[in-house]
This record gives structure tokens, C-alpha cells and sequence, in this order.
């Protein structure tokens, strides 16, 4: 009798061990998949705090690109260069232009132009394709570019000095009609009376595109300084959330400013002139499609792009001296989601990986508590 008894326990011992595994792993699934919607609740809820946090970052790296350098031109706004008439008292003030250059890598020149018609510029040749461009010594670090206007003829040089601002050469120039009087930097400083940035533009020397920092000075003359587009893409390829999110900077027309692959936003076809992009030329679809609900709008939405889920903000950059300029970001939910992924995948292994544990322990709890009955 006694062994029929333990007979028939030990079907019944093998169903609870069976009732309970299948009870443990799926409370364990459920707590991933709910753990799963709670994390990604939270990250979608605070998508807006995270964006206007970008914005803000974005905001500070724009300031520290352009606040040290207009700290220095209105530094060299009071000293006496201004009132110099030839370029021997204007070489008296490379040493102050060199420093301020040193201090602010993001600059690629420093110049100042006069309501003469005469112009000083210095470059740093930090570059071997800058020393090609402009045929320079192997061991020049500057270039001084110097325009004297003459009521009969215009007299250009170019200079190149090493490291200790010893010259090393000299060249006498044509002067191929650069007037700084007659660029947009000049005057829109002399016309504001205030310190500006203007909208990109392409560098004449260089055929680089970049922005320019100028403010006028007392005596009628305007300080420069140029900073490069790839400045500004390169802050946007350090603030990009994910693998596939876009970052892009443009104005209310739809021109990209500074875009995350910033080998993308030049026009550079041929028979065409150098110009910036516009959002629809980017080889995006995903930005065409944006382009056709406008650009000078600040949002924060969700919506369907190639196939895929995307969040969505756009919002004005608050920067003052800027001009009106939009930060658009756009990231694949399913990236932003991708730490709600991990949770849910280490929650669901951590389960099963418990259960394969548990189940052998079980299995000797069950057969020891079976043979005591017996």
C-alpha cells in the first residue's frame, strides 16, 4: 500500500515542478515586458527635456566658439591699429593678431580692413594643403596678406613667417580687386555699429565657406575674424545621440548651415557655382520629406519616415548677434528606445537563466521530500 502511495506522489511532484517553472517564467517575462513599457515611457515623456538639453549644449558650444574671439576683437578694437597708414606700423601688431589666433584654434584668420580700401590680414598655415594653396615656405606657420590702396594703382603683398614671426619671404602681388569695403563683413558691421556674425558665405581667399565675426571700431575701420562651417558640423557630430540621428543647422529658407557629415552640405557639382545646400539636396529622403512642412517652425512630434518610427524637434537657436538660425534633430525611436531594449533582453535571459538554475534544485527537493515519504 505505502508503495503505491510513493507511486503516486511522484507523477504529482513532477506537475508542480512543472506548474511552478512555468509560473516563475512567466512572472519573469511579464516583469521584463512591463519593466520594458515603463522604461520606455520615461524616455519617451522627457524626449522634450532631452532635446531642449541638446539645444542648450549647442548654445554653449556656439558661445565658446564665438564668444573668445569677440572678446579679443573688442580687445583690438582699442588698441592703436586702427589709426595705422602703412603696413611697417601695421607689423608692429602681429604679435597681438598671432596671440589671439593661438588662443582661438577654432579661427582660420584675423584682419582688419579700412575705410581706405586697405586691408591686413594674418593666417596661421596650420595645414600642408594651406601652404600648397599659397605656395609658402615649407617652414612658414604665418601669412600676412596686406592691400595698400593708391589713388594710381593698389599695391598687394604677401609675407610668411616662421613660428618667432621672423620673415622668411616676401612677394609683391596683383591685386586682383579684393576691396574689403565691398564684403558683406565690413558692411554689416559699419552699418550696425555693433558687433555681428554674419550668414555664411564663401571665404575669398581660401573658397572655404564660413561665418565671419566683425565689429566696427572709432576711427571707421572694422575688425574680422572667419571661422569655418566645419567648426560648427564638427559640434554637431559631437552631440549626436545615435548611430542614425540627424542633426542639421539652417536658416529660414532652408539653406544647412553646419550639418553633422559636413562633406555633405557643398554643392560642388561641376559647371556649378560653390554654394550651401538646401534640405532637400542633403540625398536624404528623410529631410525632403521633412522640407515640405516648412523650416522656420519649433516643434517636437512623432512621425513615420522610411519605414520607421522618428521623434522629431525642431526649435530656434537664442544666441544673440546670430541670425535666425534652426536646430533640427531626428532620431530613430528604436535607437532612442535601445536602452529599453537592453532592460527588457537581460531581464528576459536573467529569467530563463534562473530557472535553469532553480530547476535542478528543484528537481533534488522534490525527489528528497518524495523518498522521506516513502
Amino acid at each position: 500500500m505505502a508503495r503505491h502511495t510513493s507511486s503516486a506522489l511522484v507523477p504529482s511532484a513532477w506537475v508542480l515542478l512543472a506548474i511552478s517553472t512555468l509560473v516563475a517564467l512567466t512572472l519573469g517575462v511579464g516583469l521584463a515586458i512591463f519593466h520594458y513599457q515603463q522604461q520606455s515611457k520615461v524616455i519617451l515623456n522627457t524626449g522634450e527635456t532631452l532635446f531642449r538639453h541638446i539645444s542648450q549644449q549647442l548654445e554653449t558650444e556656439l558661445l565658446r566658439l564665438y564668444q573668445p574671439p569677440a572678446q579679443a576683437l573688442n580687445l583690438l578694437a582699442l588698441s592703436d591699429l586702427s589709426s595705422t597708414i602703412s603696413l611697417e606700423q601695421r607689423l608692429n601688431y602681429l604679435p597681438q593678431l598671432a596671440q589671439v589666433l593661438v588662443d582661438n584654434p577654432q579661427l582660420n584668420s584675423l584682419y582688419q580692413g579700412w575705410p581706405t580700401g586697405d586691408y591686413l590680414m594674418l593666417r596661421p598655415l596650420r595645414t600642408p594643403s594651406l601652404r600648397t594653396r599659397f605656395n609658402a615656405p615649407s617652414d612658414a606657420v604665418w601669412m600676412v596678406w596686406h592691400i595698400q590702396m593708391d589713388p594710381e594703382a593698389s599695391k598687394a603683398v604677401h609675407l610668411f613667417y616662421d613660428q618667432q614671426l621672423q620673415v622668411l619671404e616676401q612677394r609683391e602681388l596683383f591685386n586682383d580687386g579684393y576691396d574689403p569695403r565691398q564684403r558683406l563683413w565690413y558692411s554689416q558691421a559699419r552699418g550696425s555699429g555693433a558687433q555681428i556674425i554674419t550668414t555664411p558665405y564663401i571665404f575669398f581667399s581660401t573658397s572655404e565657406f564660413g561665418t565671419t565675426l566683425a565689429r566696427p571700431t572709432t576711427s571707421g575701420s572694422v575688425l574680422g575674424a572667419d571661422l569655418t562651417l566645419g567648426q560648427l558640423s564638427h559640434t554637431l557630430a559631437k552631440l549626436q545621440l545615435t548611430a542614425h540621428s540627424q542633426l542639421l543647422l539652417y536658416d529660414p529658407e532652408g539653406t544647412v548651415i553646419a550639418y553633422h557629415d559636413v562633406a555633405r552640405i557643398l554643392n560642388v557639382a561641376q559647371g556649378t557655382a560653390l554654394r550651401l545646400k538646401g534640405f532637400n539636396e542633403l540625398g536624404s529622403t528623410l529631410l525632403a520629406r521633412l522640407a515640405e512642412d516648412g523650416y522656420n517652425q519649433e516643434r517636437l512630434t512623432s512621425m513615420v519616415l522610411e519605414g520607421q518610427r522618428w521623434t522629431l524637434s525642431q526649435s530656434r537657436i537664442d544666441l544673440a548677434g546670430l541670425p535666425e538660425t534652426y536646430l533640427a534633430i531626428l532620431v530613430p525611436e528604436r535607437e532612442l528606445l535601445a536602452e529599453a531594449y537592453r532592460i527588457r533582453r537581460h531581464s528576459v535571459w536573467i529569467t530563463l537563466i534562473a530557472s535553469l538554475v532553480l530547476l535542478p534544485l528543484a528537481w533534488l527537493f522534490i525527489t528528497r521530500l518524495t523518498r522521506r515519504r516513502v
